[in-house]
């Protein structure tokens, strides 16, 4: 009997997943997960899927195929809660990102918020066996965490309101405050030259572009202004290109009207000063949220369209380096997509409010 539903159950996601797709897929692996977060890769080509099932923080581990090798939620510091009416008291944890050592240990870095009226951050810097076992844990308070990058001396770079340079051993090297009501930062990478980059937006209606030497200390400031009365203009990712130059994507407003956001892309040279700036969109609210690859002569560009009362779709975009659309698709939303190391995109879609399906996705049917 216990076999019987299990099949069936399979079935039943195996028909649901195939109406969320219709691009051709190589193969599809289905998880247990209300909320799918992040995928990072590992050493041996597998994955690390992190998100929430049942309140509890998980981190699931496959291999290529997608075969879970293991499955952690039991963490002390795991559990979210949340009250209810405003100003109630709650837990939230979410992982910002993870890496793995050379000696098969991962390292994860936690963001963590909780409080009710006022709102206290806390960053933890977790250290797991190569099973996902917990073996350490480092915290750091009064600090919040949207992104980190490991750097080339084995530290940390946490990314949040402030850049916070860690050691290999997650002792604080330095601290710099880089939100100041002014600038929003909202993305960060590490440069060429070892050196850091943010984007974001400035005073809430102009695209900026900042560089750092490895120190922290900046060189350069950049804002983009593109007519007479810019408004709520953003950058959202930043990649460094072949030419060391930078390529920005985010929104803009449509020069018709108030009300409408279009997608947005700026490519400069590596001093900040603009090669071209790309905008499109349609009549509905559209933005870029993030470059998922890119190569010599094309990038790969996930975008939305649409706010949360607006049903939202996602979108894909295939664009040059002249900034020419090759390719885009509108399609039934989705959390996250990934390029594998093994050059193919993994997509992730929710097919019930307990299930998560990955599907691999070749670079010759991503449009499809």
């Amino acid at each position: 009997m216990k076999k019987l539903l299990l099949v069936s159950l399979a079935m039943f996601l195996f028909q649901a997943c195939s109406s969320v797709y219709n691009e051709v897929t190589d193969s599809t692996g289905v998880f247990q997960l209300n909320r799918i977060d992040n995928i990072f890769f590992t050493n041996d080509n597998g994955l690390l899927i992190t998100g929430v099932y049942h309140n509890k923080l998980t981190i699931i581990k496959t291999n290529s195929n997608f075969d879970t090798e293991w499955t952690k939620n039991n963490f002390e510091w795991g559990t979210n809660a949340s009250g209810s009416g405003w100003g109630s008291s709650f837990y939230s944890v979410h992982v910002t990102k993870m890496f793995q050592q050379n000696d098969g240990t991962y390292v994860c870095v936690c963001s963590i918020e909780e409080g009710g009226d006022v709102v206290d951050y806390r960053v933890l810097a977790v250290e797991l066996n190569a099973a996902g076992k917990q073996i350490r844990k480092v915290e750091f308070t009064n600090m919040n965490v949207v992104n980190a990058l490991q750097t080339h001396d084995g530290g940390y770079v946490l990314f949040g309101t402030q850049l916070t340079k860690l050691n290999a051993n997650y002792s604080q090297l330095w601290q710099k405050n880089i939100y100041d009501m002014i600038y929003f930062p909202a993305r960060f990478i590490v440069t060429s030259d070892g050196g850091f980059a943010i984007t974001g937006a400035y005073n809430s209606d102009q695209v900026y572009l900042k560089k750092y030497d490895s120190n922290g200390n900046e060189l350069f400031s950049m804002n983009y202004k593109h007519n007479e009365y810019p408004f709520n203009e953003a950058g959202f990712d930043l990649v460094q290109l072949y030419d060391n130059g930078y390529l920005i994507v985010g929104r803009t407003r449509n020069a018709n009207s108030l009300n409408d956001m279009d997608c947005q892309i700026i490519r400069t040279n590596l001093k900040g000063d603009t090669v071209w700036t790309k905008r499109f969109g349609d009549s509905t609210n559209d933005w870029l949220d993030r470059v998922v690859s890119y190569n010599q002569n094309e990038f790969i560009i996930q975008g939305t369209s649409g706010y949360p009362n607006e049903n939202p779709k996602s979108l894909l975009f295939k664009i040059d380096y002249n900034g020419k659309i090759l390719d885009s698709i509108k399609t039934q939303q989705f959390p996250v997509i990934v390029y594998s190391p093994l050059k193919y995109y993994i997509k992730a879609q929710n097919v019930d409010t307990a299930h998560v399906i990955l599907s691999k996705i070749v670079e010759d049917k991503l449009f499809y």
